[in-house]
């Protein structure tokens, strides 16, 4: 039987830890587990996390996995219950290159994994970093360019996310290479989704599609071998094969060639702020603005925000606070800064003042700011770009571009910077000598003998 390329990926996943992680990548890594793990519990706090919460808590399964607000559970219901939590809101990382999310579905499905199996939190980091490598490296090689992926009615969360998550909870159930081929059949078999998700107006629908579906789904395929199953060990190989149901032209080969060339917690996009990827960039225009020239609400007669094509459509005066450029922008010029509670504040979306002011804040689609059409284009500069023009009361015209967001894979965010994102978005979730020991232990997190210890930041939120 011809089952070279599944082969080859299966004891990419089984062999993980012999190859271990260089340190800059496990630094990198190290950060998106902590990014992840505030997107899980304030997600946890907002709706769709409670209803996530309520959902997995009425299911009634036992085991050693923690539900972040609850109690534990089965790793399936955890990752699925933690990943809807942590695409909740828009706090989490984004890589922009392969068009996934992959921080939401990968590190619920690893954390709940690593506490089921009780492993090592350098094991945990392993699976992390690994799960991220497969994700990327599945829609890389499932669609044959980002422009065709960009418009693809499949959403691409679906096809790398399922993968990622299930790479890293075979890693953690220390299962086989030969295991690991019916791993990879079972989350083929269960790749889903399509790209209706931007509509959704509250974000529940949309944390399913773009998050928890997968977490569910990889574990699932873990745990259905690691209980006996078995499957096909030729996924990428037969005929047909996945890459004739998922992707269009793909190509096993290139997802060969990227997991051998490239670490993808070093391609991915962590959020300064708690909000929508693409406002992150005009967010830091209009900073520093408001930083060299004192402006202020009543300063301003309008401001026009381009974007790439693609960010204007996701962020453009939408009813979800947080992925609104027009509130967020009002935000920041009434109140000098961005917070997670206000962000997320739907009664102040609504409020007269802040009515008043986004109807002087334009969006508008800029072709120029797109990926180009060579490929080093997108995975050099991305896509959260912007250009803010500010037009004054008194006739300045003030114009700031940023191409590269602090946070973004090619000018990443500091240990500083997101200890005060963590402070952000937790500062009504936990107390503040909580969140230092969360962000200590998870600078540390290669010495813990048992993923467990991370138990007590999980278990308890406002």
């Amino acid at each position: 039987m011809n089952n070279t390329a599944t082969t080859a990926v299966a004891a990419h996943i089984a062999n993980a830890e012999a190859r271990g992680l260089e340190p800059a990548i496990r630094d990198r890594a190290k950060q998106h587990l902590l990014d992840s793990l505030l997107a899980m519990l304030s997600g946890a706090t907002l709706r769709p996390g409670l209803l996530a919460i309520s959902y997995a808590i009425s299911r009634g399964g036992v085991g050693e996995s923690t539900i972040v607000g609850g109690p534990r559970t089965n790793p399936e219901l955890a990752a699925f219950a933690n990943a809807i939590s942590a695409h909740a809101d828009e706090t989490d990382d984004v890589n922009n290159r392969a068009r996934i999310h992959p921080g939401c579905s990968i590190v619920p499905a690893a954390v709940a994994m690593a506490e089921a199996c009780d492993r090592s939190g350098a094991a945990l980091l392993t699976a992390v970093s690994l799960g991220y490598d497969v994700a990327c490296a599945m829609n890389i090689g499932a669609w044959k360019s980002f422009r065709v992926m960009q418009h693809s009615a499949r959403t691409s969360h679906a096809v790398g996310q399922t993968f990622g998550a299930a790479a890293a909870a075979a890693f953690l159930a220390a299962l086989s290479m030969p295991q690991t081929r019916h791993v990879l059949s079972y989350a083929a078999q269960q790749v889903a989704g399509i790209a209706t998700f931007y509509r959704d107006p509250d974000h529940i629908g949309k944390a399913f599609t773009t998050a928890a579906m997968q977490a569910h789904s990889g574990v699932r395929a873990a745990e259905l071998v690691r209980s006996g199953f078995t499957a096909i060990d030729d996924v990428f190989d037969g005929n047909p094969n996945a890459f004739d149901a998922i992707g269009e032209d793909g190509d096993v080969n290139r997802v060969l060639r990227d997991l051998e060339t490239t670490r993808h917690v070093t391609t991915t996009d962590i959020k300064q702020y708690p909000v929508g990827g693409p406002i992150q960039a005009p967010i830091e225009a209009l900073t520093r603005i408001i930083g060299a020239h004192g402006l202020k609400a009543a300063d301003v007669s309008s401001i026009e925000a381009r974007l790439p094509t693609q960010g204007a459509y996701i962020v453009n005066n939408r009813e979800m606070p947080d992925i609104s450029l027009q509130y967020i922008l009002s935000l920041l010029l009434l109140d000098g800064r961005i917070t997670f509670d206000s962000s997320h504040d739907h009664e102040r979306h609504h409020s007269a003042p802040n009515r008043e002011l986004m109807s002087r804040i334009r969006v508008v689609a800029d072709t120029t700011l797109d990926p180009g059409a060579d490929e080093s284009d997108m995975r050099n500069r991305g896509t959260w770009r912007g250009i803010v023009t500010v037009k004054t009361i008194d006739g300045r015209s003030i114009t700031e571009r940023v191409d590269t967001p602090r946070g973004t894979h090619s000018n990443p965010i500091s240990w500083d910077e997101l200890s005060t994102k963590a402070f952000m978005v937790l500062e009504n979730v936990m107390s503040s000598d909580r969140i230092e020991g969360l962000v200590r232990w998870v600078r540390n997190v290669e010495t813990a003998a048992s993923a467990r210890e991370l138990r007590p930041w999980m278990q308890r939120t406002a």
